[in-house]
């Protein structure tokens, strides 16, 4: 084994603030590590499962969106059409969040938490062509059906189903975790780590036939070691997507963030312009563009578009475009190829998370790192299990031998230090 750098008391309490810390992670780990593993591959998964939502016979001509909007609306009384999702494939459903009708104005549209919480159903697929509906789900109750699943796994990944608090637990697991893989990198940094032969092989080694415990801890340092650089990603993007608040001002001291456009209420418009002439002029404002979503707020009168451009790092883009839905005229922009170094930085948290910012190579990373976080998870449950146990038959051990009287303690002792 290689000559590590952290020696005597140090290490000791090192190693017990490693210990214990992540004792306290392991059970939320694991379950962000089994729901995120899945959520790689999410709307994959999720056409998978339910095909019957999802697919559809491409034609050749798209139902006007405008009587879309007003179908679902007919469909659903006590809701408005929230967003509208574009597909990526012509074999996809058109996606339709939905948004309680009777909550006060200005709450955003999408699926965020609270919305849409009164509602029977929340989420209905519409075939994009004749406009049939095809289905409608609800992603705020607790199912474990085929349409239900994924909503299922994506909220408990990202809030343990506990709303506004639960976001923010979740946040605070992940600062936890980020400190963590600092403590056992310490732990496991070699006395030579300029040199890979003497130094990080070792780390990375495993020791077999020399017993189960050995085993599991090499397992899990090896592991840990070896996928450091990702998890560290992906615990500070974590961070990041739960606690923005507490990220945003520490990006923003080394590099000044954007302020968002404010937008203002627009006049109520007698004739609002339909769907099809917003996306029309969003083609003319960003020609490069390809709109991933549309929200209609008549409220406030603005379409709310959500646009990728080549060379956004989410697949569904970094530009936000709202439009007067009067006369289709630019109300706010943001871009993020204009921005500075900390948007850009803020941009990828989310594709770099979830692995998108690389398409499918990255995805599939994810999946793997959600597995070797499982192993990660599982082997340290182990290797603390086995020292307890250790622990308790040395003292078993210890009281024996002073209740005979004529050992030594020191005698008794059982190795479990590997």
């Amino acid at each position: 084994m290689a000559a590590l750098a952290l020696k005597a008391r140090p290490r000791q309490w090192v190693t017990k603030l490693h210990r214990w810390s992540g004792l306290l992670l392991a059970l939320f780990l694991l379950i962000v590590a089994l729901t995120g593993a899945p959520m790689a591959f999410r709307w994959e998964v999720d056409a998978w499962l339910n095909p019957e939502l999802f697919a559809v016979q491409p034609g050749a001509r798209h139902a006007p969106q405008a009587e879309i909007i007003q179908l679902v609306e007919a469909r659903f009384p006590d809701a408005r059409v929230g967003t509208l999702v574009y597909p990526e494939r012509p074999d996809r459903a058109l996606r339709i969040s939905l948004m309680d009708k009777h909550a006060p104005a200005g709450m955003g549209h999408g699926m965020g938490h609270g919305q849409g919480a009164k509602l029977q159903f929340n989420q209905v697929f519409v075939d994009p062509y004749s406009g049939h509906i095809l289905g409608q789900r609800n992603t705020r109750q607790i199912s474990f059906d085929r349409p239900g699943l994924m909503p299922f796994l994506v909220r408990l990944h990202s809030s343990l189903w506990l709303d506004q608090a639960g976001v923010w637990w979740m946040g605070g697991v992940a600062v936890v975790w980020l400190l963590t893989s600092f403590l056992g990198l310490a732990l496991s940094w070699p006395r030579a780590w300029r040199r890979w032969r003497q130094g990080w092989r070792d780390m990375l080694a495993l020791r077999t036939g020399q017993g189960s415990y050995k085993l599991h801890y090499d397992l899990h340092r090896a592991a840990s070691v070896a996928t450091l650089p990702l998890m560290l990603v992906l615990a500070f993007t974590s961070v990041y997507l739960n606690l923005p608040d507490l990220v945003k001002p520490a990006v923003g001291w080394f590099s000044p963030l954007s302020v968002p456009p404010k937008l203002e209420g627009q006049p109520k418009a007698e004739a609002p312009i339909s769907p099809e002439q917003a996306l029309a002029a969003a083609a003319h404002i960003l020609p490069d563009g390809r709109v991933s979503s549309l929200g209609p707020d008549a409220r406030r009168g603005l379409y709310n578009l959500r646009v990728y451009v080549p060379g956004d790092v989410s697949p569904s883009g970094n530009h936000m475009l709202a439009l007067g839905m009067a006369d289709g005229a630019p109300v706010g922009l943001r871009r993020t190829d204009t921005g500075s170094a900390g948007d850009v930085l803020l941009a990828w948290m989310f594709p770099l998370h979830s692995g998108l910012a690389f398409g499918v190579v990255g995805q599939a990373l994810v999946l793997g790192l959600g597995l070797v976080l499982t192993a990660v998870c599982w082997t340290g449950l182990v290797v603390w299990w086995r020292k307890q146990r250790g622990e308790r038959r040395l003292a078993a051990r210890q009281r024996e031998a002073a209740a005979q009287g004529g050992l030594n303690p020191c005698t008794a002792r059982l190795r479990t230090d590997p």
